[in-house]
């Protein structure tokens, strides 16, 4: 028999196989070109050469059957000190691929949905079995041509029907116990997918039934139960759109993403591009959320080198590879998200809320309370505020604590964080000494520089000629930006006593703690 008739032989009987070619050789390779030999999980069938060779070869194949390996050529080196441990001579290209058998498809009840599971599989080319213990209901005129149906037990009729990894089984009968049946039949023929269209009770149910026949409950963790993808709808045709998809990505082992870059469905507008502010940024970004800053025209933003709100200044900024790009209007702010960008927008009032319907809003204005943001709990199906100044459960869904310390991150789902002390983090014995602030009302202009290495009393600005001074010395970890006007008692910036053992364009342990605390909520709320 030849390769193509063992192939045809297999596919017919629903089986995967790996075909094995022989495409090019050189000195003593032990078979010629175009010699093939079948692979499947259990058997081999033809030989191109034996030896380690064809062991290494087989094993490659039965990794392209399983997936864990894409199909192509294969390189063995047949000298001494080559890849096969052979000392034949020469060298053997051996092309690898993967022949799918046509899937099977056996349903178990042929009520509304098992119809309309069938009509769907034929049209995906499944060859389709329907299987119901009720002869009103085991009627081949309610099915396509192309269904074979059958009168009988679930378990018995379902046991005599061929099976492989390419069969799915999808269970909708009338009853637990004859679910069961059917579920058991799946499981013993070594379906790939095993179904059962059942509430999670009915599923829990299914489950302690067949766990007393003995089936493990490793075994019984690979059944779905409930059954399909969430793709909204109830009908039987939804049903069965939503079975036939989840079967398909399971047999392809896809991830069922959008194939679409962008996913505005998973919008975040984060109100504050500061740096604590863009830690939070960072962490949804890196999870694959589309975020949307929005900023003031001249924020005060103090560690520029980690805040997104510098790009409101110099038009773009990367934060530890992330680009944040200012966009004029929201047209220009979906071509950045589109780009794998982070858009930052001048929006103070956050009026691009109404405008793109954000799946999760976060406040990080870091208003400590003192004012109202403007942040409501139905701006969006997720609203998370960043410390002092929001109860979660009232006007926020959830609220991360930013003070410093053992509570630093965690998520109140209730209640409020702790209230604002006024108090800077300990730096090697200083706080307050580390900050400088404005002494006055007036126009900013800077003297160095972010990573600049300062001295006690050194000038690093001007107020209108007033100048300002850093208590300490250390690193400019921290400085607001150039020519803005500030009021008295803004941070300006801060001076870091660890010196250069700190790198100002990392993004901060706190920064990231918060973001994990808001990414936390995201996933928990949503």
């Amino acid at each position: 028999m030849s390769r193509f008739e063992d192939i045809t032989e297999m596919l017919e009987r629903g089986e995967s196989a790996a075909l094995l070619t022989v495409v090019e050789t050189s000195g003593s390779a032990p078979r010629d070109v175009g010699t093939r030999m079948v692979v499947t999980r259990d058997d081999t069938y033809g030989t191109i050469g034996g030896g380690t060779v064809e062991g290494l070869a087989i094993d490659k194949a039965r990794e392209v059957l399983t997936g864990d390996s894409a199909p192509g050529i294969r390189s063995y080196d047949l000298e001494r000190g080559g890849n096969t441990g052979m000392v034949c001579g020469g060298a053997m290209d051996v092309f690898i691929d993967r022949v799918q058998g046509q899937p099977r498809l056996h349903i178990a009840g042929g009520g509304h949905i098992g119809q309309e599971v069938a009509a769907l599989g034929v049209e995906l080319g499944y060859r389709v079995t329907v299987v119901d213990d009720r002869e009103a209901y085991a009627d081949p005129d309610l099915f396509p041509d192309a269904v074979d149906v059958h009168h009988g037990d679930y378990r018995d009729r379902l046991s005599e029907a061929p099976m492989t990894s390419e069969t799915a089984v999808v269970v909708a009968t009338r009853s637990s116990t004859f679910d069961a049946d059917a579920t058991a039949a799946g499981l013993d023929g070594d379906a790939g997918y095993v179904g059962v269209v059942a509430s999670e009770q009915k599923g829990k149910h299914i489950t302690d039934s067949l766990v007393e026949e003995g089936y493990s409950r490793v075994e019984l963790a690979s059944v779905r139960s409930p059954v399909g993808l969430d793709l909204g709808g109830g009908s039987p045709a939804d049903i069965a759109l939503a079975i036939l998809a989840e079967i398909s990505l399971d047999r392809h082992a896809a991830s069922g993403d959008r194939a679409t870059r962008l996913d505005l469905d998973d919008l975040v507008i984060l109100r504050g591009g500061g740096d604590l502010g863009s830690g939070v940024v960072y962490r949804l970004h890196q999870a694959g959320y589309p975020v949307v800053v929005t900023e003031v025209s001249e924020p005060t933003v103090v560690r520029r080198a980690v805040a997104f709100g510098t790009a409101m200044y110099e038009g773009t900024v990367t934060v530890e590879g992330v680009v944040g790009r200012r966009a004029e209007n929201l047209a220009e702010a979906i071509e950045h998200l589109a780009a794998g960008e982070v858009s930052v927008i001048e929006d103070p009032e956050g009026t691009a809320i109404d405008r793109l319907d954000p799946a999760v809003v976060v406040d990080a204005i870091m208003a400590k309370g003192k004012t109202d943001t403007g942040t409501r709990r139905d701006d969006a199906n997720v609203v998370v505020g960043l410390g002092p100044g929001f109860e979660a459960g009232e006007d926020v869904d959830a609220v991360v604590e930013t003070d410093r310390g053992h509570r630093l991150g965690r998520v109140y789902y209730e209640g409020t964080a702790s209230e604002y002390d006024g108090e800077p983090g300990e730096r090697r014995g200083y706080t307050h000494e580390r900050v400088f602030y404005a002494p006055t009302d007036g126009r900013w202009e800077t003297a160095v520089d972010i990573g600049d290495t300062v001295t006690a009393g050194e000038t690093v600005g001007r107020i209108d000629g007033t100048r300002v001074e850093t208590e300490i010395g250390g690193l400019v970890r921290g400085l607001v930006a150039s020519g803005i006007t500030v009021s008295a008692g803004t941070k300006l910036g801060d001076t870091d006593p660890r010196g250069e053992d700190v790198d100002p364009a990392e993004i901060s342990d706190k920064a990231l703690c918060l973001g994990g605390g808001v990414l936390e909520a995201v996933l928990s709320l949503r």
